[in-house]
């Protein structure tokens, strides 16, 4: 369970790094750039140490497309896209986010026929508990009152981002189980989906040839952005995937507003009042409770 703890801690950091990065180019563009990048430096790699490793057969080739497309492409432009209208509120925002468990055990029931047991249910529970007064902290109550009830069209953008993302994972791990490697189903991926995000940048941002108000530091967080995600946060929750159910692996996201809460605090000076510690030690336990349960189905 510490790898799980510590991929979320890893992911949790990106955040960070892709709001300051946004400082200095336009999001499109920036996906572009970034995936672009990744994907060349993985199946570089491949090609220099295991040349055999970039053969894809034409029966997979589709399977590999779709990955791209839901794995970064569809994933990465609907959520910029969704967070670009000011009308998206931040507490639907957290909402829709956190809801990626949810849309993970839908799945895996309607793709995999998996069924959450009883105590699984109720860690999943108890994770909602445990991470609300987190949430709660991060929005206006009066908001989130106004705002719970109705669903605009950038909460549905949003919507279909987190589901693409979630979708994507399942034929990554189909064409894992056919034996191609990480490193190339991501690479093949990160290069086709960020080809994909320029053109979508000259459409809908225009045509500039290289649109940074200042490189230096441009590079320096994208190229931050690509070794923490990119290179090791996609690959390391790839290999759990192995070992884990997506259901798990997902429900452990419940973790990602408390680090990202830790390096606020951390790195910004920000506050943290007793909510966190609170969300903390709840959120641990349900994921405890999901775990073992997990554990004891496989034994």
């Amino acid at each position: 369970m510490i790898l799980i703890i510590l991929v979320y801690a890893i992911l949790a950091s990106t955040f960070t790094l892709a709001k300051a990065s946004l400082q200095y180019s336009k999001p499109f563009f920036l996906i572009g750039c970034r995936m672009i990048l990744a994907g060349t430096f993985l199946l570089g790699y491949l090609a220099l140490f295991k040349r055999k490793a970039l053969y894809i057969t034409k029966n997979d080739l589709l399977l590999f497309l779709k990955v791209a497309l839901t794995h970064v492409y569809i994933f990465f432009i609907f959520e910029f896209w969704a967070l670009s209208f000011p009308s998206l509120s931040s507490s639907k925002t957290s909402l829709i986010f956190t809801s990626t468990p949810f849309v993970a055990a839908f799945l895996s029931y309607l793709l995999l026929g998996e069924r959450l047991s009883l105590t699984k249910i109720m860690g999943m529970a108890l994770g909602i508990i445990g991470l609300a007064p987190v949430l709660v902290l991060q929005v206006d109550p009066l908001e989130a009152g106004k705002e719970f009830f109705r669903f605009s069209f950038p909460e549905a953008i949003l919507l279909i981002a987190v589901v693409s993302g979630a979708y994507a994972w399942f034929d990554i791990k189909k064409l894992m189980s056919k034996g191609y490697s990480l490193l190339l189903i991501n690479g093949f991926a990160m290069l086709v989906g960020g080809i994909g995000a320029f053109l979508t940048s000259s459409l809908v941002e225009g045509f500039t040839p290289f649109p940074v108000s200042n490189i230096f530091q441009f590079s320096k967080y994208v190229l931050a952005l690509i070794l923490v995600s990119n290179i090791v946060f996609y690959n390391f929750y790839g290999w759990l995937l192995k070992r884990y159910s997506f259901t798990l692996l997902s429900f452990a996201g419940f973790l990602t507003p408390l680090f990202a809460a830790f390096y606020g605090w951390f790195f910004l000076g920000e506050t943290i009042t007793w909510h966190y510690y609170f969300s903390l030690v709840v959120v641990f336990i349900a994921l405890y409770i999901f775990y073992k349960d997990e554990i004891l189905k496989k034994a």
